[in-house]
């Protein structure tokens, strides 16, 4: 199960949007005005929560992760990043900024299997743009998927020919039948040959985004 905190709400709810991706997202960085918290010490998600309706920071995070850890207290006024890095102390957990706004958490582990040999990730190549315009254009393309309001963190696997054929959440928008129509369309999109070394699966941030943006697009029809 994946879910999304987002620091306006209270409730713990899975979420989706579209635009800007992770991939592009290479030197985001949180804010850095000092914020008054009082988490006490509990369960990671809990904490999660109390954090994000502090900073104001959406985390977007697959409960796998944080299930059966602990988190310490963090008391005092620290920046959203110090706060962050002293609830994470000591777990396997790195942060990872999709934006100034909301970032998600990943295994060290994993990320080390994952890493390419060449040390360099997708996001800090000119090849992040090319990713990104065929990702929109699929979704400017299709019947109500065109960008809005939702958010969502999707990976998607290749086949041989580059084209997308697999489709998984980290988060979904919470609304199975969006869902549905986002998979859809990114299910069979052909974005040509990744780098060489670069692991699957992909990882994508679909943040929201202005629908005026389809119309921007070269070649990019909206679907009535």
């Amino acid at each position: 199960m994946s879910g999304a905190f987002k620091g306006c709400g209270m409730a713990l709810r899975a979420c989706l949007a579209l635009g800007l991706f992770t991939l592009a997202a290479a030197h985001a960085e949180p804010p850095t005005q000092p914020v008054a918290f009082a988490i006490r010490a509990q369960p990671l998600a809990q904490a999660l929560v109390e954090y994000s309706l502090a900073s104001g920071l959406t985390v977007l995070v697959d409960s796998t992760l944080t299930a059966g850890r602990q988190a310490p207290a963090v008391i005092g006024n620290y920046t959203p990043g110090d706060a962050l890095r002293k609830l994470l102390a000591g777990s396997p957990l790195a942060i990872r900024y999709a934006s100034a706004q909301s970032f998600t958490l990943v295994s060290t582990e994993q990320e080390a299997d994952a890493a390419p040999r060449s040390g360099k990730r997708l996001r800090d190549t000119p090849y992040a743009a090319v990713v990104q315009g065929a990702l929109k254009r699929a979704l400017c393309k299709a019947a109500g998927t065109q960008p809005g309001s939702y958010r969502a963190l999707v990976q998607l696997w290749f086949d041989k020919g580059w084209r997308v054929s697999r489709v998984g959440w980290v988060a979904t928008t919470g609304a199975p039948a969006l869902d549905g129509r986002l998979e859809a369309a990114l299910r069979g999109v052909v974005i040509g040959p990744l780098p060489a070394g670069m692991p699957q699966p992909l990882t994508v941030l679909l943040t929201p985004r202005s629908a005026a943006e389809c119309a921007e697009l070269p070649g990019a029809g909206r679907a009535g």
